[in-house]
């Protein structure tokens, strides 16, 4: 169980790593803001916020955001002997979209660990890590001109997880991508995405006097997600998803763990406003 515990705590921390979304950037000086509830459940496991986030076109090839930032109500287990909590604010994450043309981006995330990292008790699962880190690289999206309303949106990035807690993630590689396709008829959006995440550098965890390797490369993160987007009018978009991960986390009895995403299955539910 405390094994479980610990891995759900750093699942918690990392759930929300990913940029804006896989898709254009907005033009002509327009911004939005998004707000929405997030809910996930693994086993005796759960967690349940709200995240806030805004974007705003800065110029016709840039675009500038603030993501993530948000309060988590609950985060914790059920079960006997544990404790009751894992509230608090979450991390900021601050991005910035570049396009090189209308169809090539690069991004850049920066997590800024302002939420709250202390644990009220055993089984509890804070919404923080205290990691600061950068996301960086690059997207495509296009039309797809044979089929009329589909569109896909497709990332590649590196994540760099700096020295927290006397632990430092390995280097991670991340491919992700969306597919979408705006029915005909209504004002309705259906899409499928999935991601991937590969480990190929082990963690590092400091004892107090020397550095040790996890022995964690390799390991393996797993996420696809199913979902609707509606567009109440031209300003105005409701957006649900439900999403599934699966992690397969190398590891060694008797070390510290940094888990990617972990196992869960849960939804979003996020209203953005364009202005």
């Amino acid at each position: 169980m405390i094994k479980k515990v610990l891995l759900l705590a750093a699942a918690l921390a990392t759930s929300s790593f990913a940029t804006w979304d896989y898709f254009s950037l907005l033009q002509n000086n327009q911004g939005s803001i998004k707000a929405g509830l997030y809910y996930d459940m693994d086993d005796d496991w759960s967690q349940m916020g709200i995240k806030v986030g805004a974007r705003m076109n800065l110029a016709p090839q840039l675009e500038l955001s603030v993501q993530s930032f948000g309060y988590q109500f609950w985060g914790e287990n059920d079960c006997e002997g544990c404790g009751d909590g894992g509230n608090g604010l979450r991390d900021l994450v601050i991005g910035a979209r570049f396009a090189l043309d209308p169809e090539l981006y690069f991004f850049l995330d920066f997590n800024l660990p302002i939420g709250r990292d202390k644990s009220d008790g055993y089984g509890t699962t804070p919404p923080s890590s205290h990691e600061m880190f950068l996301y960086f690289g690059a997207q495509h999206t296009q039309a797809i001109e044979s089929i009329k309303g589909a569109a896909y949106g497709a990332e590649a990035g590196v994540f760099w997880g700096f020295m927290h807690h006397n632990i430092e993630r390995g280097l991670e590689v991340r491919v992700g991508g969306e597919f979408d396709y705006t029915l005909p008829t209504a004002p309705v959006t259906l899409l499928i995405g999935g991601q991937i995440w590969l480990r190929p550098f082990c963690s590092e965890y400091n004892d107090g006097n020397k550095d040790h390797d996890m022995h964690d490369d390799w390991s393996q993160q797993y996420k696809i997600w199913l979902g609707a987007s509606f567009a109440v009018n031209d300003k105005m978009s409701i957006k649900g998803q439900v999403i599934a991960r699966s992690q397969n986390l190398k590891t060694r009895t008797g070390e510290p763990q940094i888990t990617m995403e972990g196992d869960a299955i849960g939804f979003t539910l996020d209203m953005e406003f364009k202005f």
